[in-house]
């Protein structure tokens, strides 16, 4: 491992992971590639990650992370509900703007089986957490009764759901917002326009 000590070498080959995420996408890594770029032995990622998957989820739970902390901070500043909701959009059409490659990598079919990696799972779920406890003003309790529990659950997919169509509309170039708008302003006006149409059931 020669110029790493051996703790640093995770640390190392998580941020080359990063680079090459942020610059090419998932299908870019590969734990060879990882050791020729970073100085490593062939042999030494494996030391820290079983395989592409390994590093992956490593990559993504930092992603969700950063996803659920950046969401936290905007409900964390705004009371009222329906602006806490529509903030909350914009910033979630603002993550996967700054961080396309990691929004498609924690949400997309290159993300590791949540199944397979415990830590993972977690960061996932106290994402959603943190979007369902904001949308809802609630935190999940243990007295919840099941009906209270599945209309949080489905105000927070609800809102969930408009936020990830925007996102996606946007990285994938299908919207494009106005060269006079910034984007927050325009996500915001998507989202006022579902929060304020007229319910016609």
């Amino acid at each position: 491992m020669g110029k790493y000590h051996h703790g640093d070498v995770r640390n190392v080959l998580l941020q080359q992971a990063e680079n090459i995420l942020t610059e090419e996408g998932p299908s870019g890594l590969s734990l060879r590639r990882l050791a020729r770029l970073t100085g490593v032995s062939e042999a030494a990622p494996y030391r820290h990650f079983d395989g592409k998957d390994g590093i992956l989820a490593a990559v993504a739970i930092d992603a969700f992370e950063r996803f659920a902390e950046r969401l936290e901070n905007v409900a964390a500043n705004i009371k009222k509900h329906e602006e806490r909701i529509m903030a909350l959009g914009a910033a979630y059409v603002h993550f996967a703007v700054d961080f396309p490659q990691h929004f498609r990598l924690i949400f997309g079919r290159e993300r590791p089986p949540l199944d397979q990696y415990p830590e993972l799972r977690e960061a996932a779920d106290n994402a959603f957490d943190v979007l369902q406890r904001a949308v809802t003003s609630v935190d999940r309790r243990a007295d919840m009764t099941l009906n209270e529990a599945a209309t949080a659950y489905n105000r927070a997919l609800a809102a969930w759901s408009r936020a990830h169509g925007i996102a996606m509309l946007v990285i994938d170039g299908m919207i494009v917002p106005p060269a006079d708008q910034e984007l927050d302003d325009f996500v915001l006006g998507l989202l006022a326009e579902d929060l304020t149409a007229p319910d016609n059931t």
